[in-house]
């Protein structure tokens, strides 16, 4: 999609060549880590070390400074204290480096002087051209550019994905990094942006939103450096692809550790609640709520409505099911007559006797042998008749045939099927393969019946527009 202005971000995500200013050989200091994690993640490019009391480091030929580098430089890492920043930052420009990333602390979160460190650098940075994410951030993580410095002591997935996600914090990117790649999220790209001196959160939603490779929007803000912009973003991007915010200072003391965090003023959360359903925007409550929402947002479709079936698996499930399904005004209608006979007499002989084939659809215990062949074939009756499934199942989740069946299934009639396995601890890689296959997974039914309920509000605002 386009019609409206978004920053060339390119060679942030697909770095040539990469600078590490304050490059070591000890692999614990971040000048080393940098450089240990693009060896082991086989980066494709040109890495340049720069430390002026070494000859190579890890292999690598040392520079003294960026300027004396060669070749051109897409993309500098700079981790130095802020007192050398400047002299760097002047390097860069020299250099005409393409992106910097700045993960110094000691800049706006620290008040006046530190503000005012903070525009000189940027009026460095902007003399050459250099663009810059930070300071008082993690950085980048890319799978296309195997380029990974919010968690680089860590091997992460790096198969191409359909996450964007940028955060004002560094937690919460590792978080959405760590436990996101856990859930069976991946992605196109992650920010760790901080005070925002430059690059902005809005510069990132808009880039995402002209990425077709990006399905998904996620982030974590503090402040807004452009609510307007942020506001016609959001208007324009919504209708066709879901942006999910987290808006970290809610409550008055959280706008105060906002402040000390990122120097960001937090705005007011009941403005947001407004842009949010003006916009179409999915407002997320918390970092665990934000990773659901991003796992229910990688199915590609969405409910045409708010009846649900239930396929569970025991009366408790069915029970918690149901009360969740309340609090989110979904539909759990009773199936007519002739399809609770036709389920009564599919499921005779093959779980054990239950009176509810109503709706929720209580298999009690489904034969572990043939699980999901039965799942499946009561799915195939049951989904003509509502608009999404919830399934409580024994079924093993890493059987590959059970999986292409029910996204066969989801494709055919163009409506989601969330599942549950009913073992957890014993299915968490299948749990990341579904969700990899756009099957959205969740280990509890409140997790799971909240995320439809978005899923539905979303449909719902997209109609509309």
């Amino acid at each position: 999609m386009t019609g409206f202005a978004a920053p060339d971000l390119k060679y942030l995500f697909e770095p040539r060549s990469v600078a590490i200013v304050g490059a070591s050989k000890d692999e614990w200091k971040s000048g080393g880590m940098f450089i240990n994690s693009m060896l082991k993640d086989s980066y494709a490019g040109v890495i340049y070390p720069i430390n002026r009391k070494e000859n190579d480091i890890m292999g690598l030929k040392c520079f003294p400074d960026v300027s004396s580098i060669p070749g051109e430089v897409d993309l500098a890492v700079l981790a130095i204290p802020a007192r050398f920043i400047p002299e760097a930052m002047e390097d860069c420009a020299r250099k005409s480096v393409k992106f910097a990333v700045v993960h110094s602390v000691g800049f706006s979160e620290m008040g006046d002087e530190g503000r005012e460190a903070e525009k000189r650098m940027i009026a460095i940075a902007r003399e050459g051209g250099v663009r810059v994410i930070g300071p008082n951030c993690m950085g980048v993580f890319t799978s296309r550019g195997r380029v990974n410095t919010v968690v680089p002591y860590a091997r992460m997935p790096l198969d191409p994905g359909g996450i964007g996600f940028v955060g004002q914090s560094g937690w919460v990117a590792e978080i959405m990094l760590r436990l996101g790649s856990a859930r069976g999220l991946r992605f196109s790209g992650i920010i760790s942006i901080g005070n925002q001196s430059d690059l902005t959160v809005e510069d990132l939603i808009a880039y995402w939103g002209n990425d077709p490779d990006t399905k998904v929007i996620a982030a974590y803000v503090e402040g807004l450096k452009n609510p307007h912009r942020f506001l016609k973003l959001a208007q324009d991007i919504c209708p066709h692809k879901p942006v999910i915010v987290w808006k970290g200072g809610s409550s008055e003391a959280g706008a105060r550790s906002a402040a000390s965090h990122t120097g960001s003023l937090a705005g007011s959360y009941q403005v947001f609640q407004a842009m949010c359903s003006q916009t179409g925007i999915v407002p997320a409550y918390g970092m665990e709520h934000l990773i659901d929402l991003a796992v229910a947002f990688s199915c590609p479709v969405l409910p045409p409505g708010r009846d649900i079936g239930l396929l569970i698996e025991a009366g408790g499930g069915a029970v918690s099911s149901s009360d969740a399904c309340a609090r989110e005004e979904l539909n759990i209608l009773q199936f007519p007559e002739d399809l609770q006979r036709k389920l009564a007499e599919y499921l005779k002989d093959k779980v054990p006797p239950s009176n509810n084939r109503k709706n929720p659809v209580d298999l009690v215990w489904a034969p572990i042998g043939g699980a999901a062949k039965v799942y499946v074939d009561c799915l195939e009756m049951i989904m003509p008749h509502v608009d999404s499934c919830l399934v409580i199942t024994y079924a093993f989740l890493n059987d590959a045939w059970f999986r292409r069946k029910l996204v066969e299934l989801r494709d055919r009639l163009n409506k989601p099927i969330v599942l549950i396995p009913a073992n957890p601890p014993d299915q968490m890689d299948g749990l990341i393969l579904a969700a990899m296959d756009g099957i959205p997974t969740y280990v509890m039914p409140d997790n799971a019946i909240r995320c439809i309920g978005a899923m539905v509000r979303r449909a719902e605002h997209v109609k509309k527009r």
